[in-house]
């Protein structure tokens, strides 16, 4: 900096090319930006096929349904079928499209407010940038979820299995043995029962479990899943259609 002037001064001798109008765009649905950490920037999912969609929008949660090519080079075919075979016995249907594990699904993990952050798209036509507010910033990764609940019902299964076992081996032997097993059997012992009344809430604790994460997590799960339809490819005909709805004069705007 050299005169008093700083590096944003405007220089008088710069000549000035055209100037835009910038609008804000406020559209009837939520606008989120969806975030990829793990996955290269090389490897995007415009080309990627996706069998379904969900989203819960009081919570900003995602998930989607990716298809997987089982007779690609790189598919383990041997894996595959040990995951489609175990998921779909467990969870009683077909979870699976195939007797292999031909879909993944990635979900949101990390959300963050995007009240200050806008998606802006160039009007080059009418020479014009229109702003959307975002809603959320939404991180996504794989997830396994079924397969956790395969090991752990396989786990049940198995504890299961077992006590049917213990109760063959040291379980009756008929009727007469039922028989013993009644008359040997003792009385019930009256025991002291201890009952109590919950007080009314008060307005403080009230506070206290509306804030508390266990509430949160049970508001989450308590709402239902929305379908959603997957458009990837940039250039396909609904993008482009959805790109144009998106810039027509006709939708609610803010002009500065």
């Amino acid at each position: 900096m050299t005169n008093g002037h700083t590096s944003m001064d405007i220089d008088d001798d710069d000549e000035l090319l055209y100037e835009v109008d910038v609008e804000l765009r406020r559209t009837p649905q939520s606008t989120y930006l969806f975030q990829y950490p793990i996955r290269p920037h090389y490897r995007s999912y415009d080309e990627t096929t996706f069998a379904s969609a969900r989203i819960k929008e009081k919570h900003s949660l995602v998930e989607m349904d990716l298809l997987i090519d089982p007779q690609s080079t790189n598919y383990y075919a041997a894996r595959g079928k040990q995951f489609a075979d175990s998921t779909n016995n467990e969870n009683g249907r077909q979870y699976f499209n195939s007797d292999r594990m031909d879909k993944q699904t990635i979900a949101s993990t990390i959300s963050s407010n995007g009240d200050h952050y806008f998606v802006c798209l160039f009007d080059n036509q009418n020479r014009r940038l229109v702003l959307c507010p975002l809603k959320s910033i939404i991180q996504l990764r794989p997830q396994f979820n079924y397969i956790d609940t395969t090991s752990s019902t396989s786990g049940g299964a198995n504890a299961k299995d077992s006590n049917f076992i213990d109760d063959e081996a040291y379980g009756s032997d008929g009727e007469q043995s039922g028989s013993e097993s009644e008359e040997n059997k003792p009385e019930p012992i009256a025991s002291l029962v201890t009952m109590k009344f919950a007080k009314k809430e008060s307005d403080y604790h009230k506070k206290k479990r509306l804030q508390s994460y266990s509430y949160y997590r049970q508001m989450r799960d308590d709402e239902r899943w929305q379908d959603l339809v997957c458009i990837m490819n940039p250039h396909s005909f609904e993008a482009q259609r959805i790109r144009e709805e998106f810039l027509s004069k006709d939708n609610q705007s803010i002009s500065n």
